[in-house]
């Protein structure tokens, strides 16, 4: 969504004034935008629509005050996004449109800079790629639900335009927040990363494209070794780290018709870049946290997971007991009995009289510890906190 803040972060706006006190008013939607050039005589401004960000310098009231207070009321009546007057006529503004301003939510600013015929340029551009970055966006959330190989090929094919015989993605977080900003980062990445796919016998192609609030960049491998594809992997970070103070996620490089997994191990991978504030992750080296997002990223391990948890949960319920967090903590201390007994402040046999209940309670009284603890490993795997990269168990 473009908001009024990000039209006016434009280059083609200049010593930006807000009129009168508008609270919330930079973060209001824009649509589209228009051009003001006439009075409100032909049909009171119909032809402007909610949330427009309309463009004026008032030429046409120039020296006629009463007229330039009607035109900007009947504009703000429409619930137009924001106004943006050129001050190049030094336009008049009433108390009467200051206060309508401020009453009805609709900011009215004072602006220097290029002519608005540019500026309505650049901003319906700005608006334009966010909605193809939107577009986009929708096409990689049905990738990451799709199953279907075949589809999932396409999918790719629709995002990125590529084919190859193996495909790897980056999934890049940026800090910066206005979509200015953010499209000139897209742009800086392509235009860095257009010289991997130079060399046509490793690289097919390149692609970038927005995703959400982070970039993903997809490479495309023709017949490319092991040695040849790692690379191009550090060529990929070398050159993205050049774009700016940008991190990276990496996924692993697959056939298009797994095109859905590197998206989301790149995207995983992203999470633990920005949690860990490293400048790269690769799905490889997440360890433990791959294969608890991995977890929780299939319905069947988690029902199978949430049973055994909702069965130590209700028996706790109605008996008054804690067996749900002993056998937790026998987990995180891989089994040592006298690690829980410590952390829950009871005594050794107590916490091996309740592993005998969950024992009982989960149908293994006849199985050894090591097989429990097995079991629970597993069962526990979706809950621990993939940002200890650890395995349930460590501590």
């Amino acid at each position: 969504m473009i908001t009024v803040s990000d039209i006016l972060a434009l280059t083609a706006f200049e010593n930006v004034r807000l009129v009168a006190p508008c609270d919330g008013g930079g973060a209001r939607e824009v649509r589209n935008v228009g051009i003001l050039d006439c009075p409100p005589d032909y049909n009171e401004y119909s032809v402007y629509m909610p949330r427009e960000l309309i463009l004026t310098n008032l030429g046409f009231a120039y020296g006629n005050p009463d007229m330039a207070e009607k035109s900007l009321l009947t504009m703000i009546r429409r619930d137009v996004a924001a106004i943006a007057i050129k001050s190049v006529y030094e336009p008049p503004i009433s108390d009467l449109v200051r206060s309508e301003s401020a009453a009805r939510g609709v900011p009215l600013y004072l602006h220097d800079g290029a002519y608005y015929e540019t500026v309505a340029y650049e901003s319906l551009d700005l608006i334009r790629r966010d909605q193809e970055g939107l577009d986009k966006g929708r096409i990689v959330d049905e990738l990451l639900v799709s199953h279907d190989g075949d589809r999932t090929r396409k999918l790719l094919h629709g995002i990125a335009g590529m084919g190859g015989a193996l495909v790897q993605c980056f999934a890049l977080t940026t800090p910066t927040t206005d979509k200015c900003s953010f499209f000139a980062t897209v742009d800086a990445v392509t235009l860095l990363l257009a010289s991997v796919a130079e060399d046509g016998s490793v690289v097919e192609s390149v692609s970038v494209c927005p995703y959400r609030e982070r970039i993903l960049a997809l490479v495309s491998y023709g017949n490319a070794g092991i040695e040849e594809m790692a690379s191009i992997e550090e060529r990929c970070l070398a050159l993205i780290a050049a774009a700016g103070n940008l991190r990276c996620g990496v996924g692993e490089a697959v056939r298009p018709t797994d095109g859905d997994l590197t998206v989301h191990q790149a995207l995983t991978a992203a999470d633990a870049v920005e949690r860990d504030g490293v400048r790269a992750v690769r799905w490889a080296d997440l360890h433990a946290g791959a294969f608890m997002d991995a977890a929780r990223s299939n319905r069947l391990f988690m029902s199978a997971s949430a049973l055994y948890r909702s069965k130590l949960a209700r028996y706790d319920d109605v008996h008054g007991t804690e067996l749900m967090v002993t056998v937790e903590a026998l987990v995180r201390a891989y089994g040592d009995v006298k690690t829980v007994a410590d952390e829950l402040h009871q005594h050794p046999n107590t916490v091996r009289y309740r592993v005998r209940k969950a024992k009982a309670l989960l149908g293994m009284a006849d199985r050894t510890d090591r097989e429990l603890l097995y079991l629970l490993d597993l069962v526990f795997l979706p809950t621990f906190d993939s940002s200890k990269q650890c395995l349930p168990g460590n501590g």
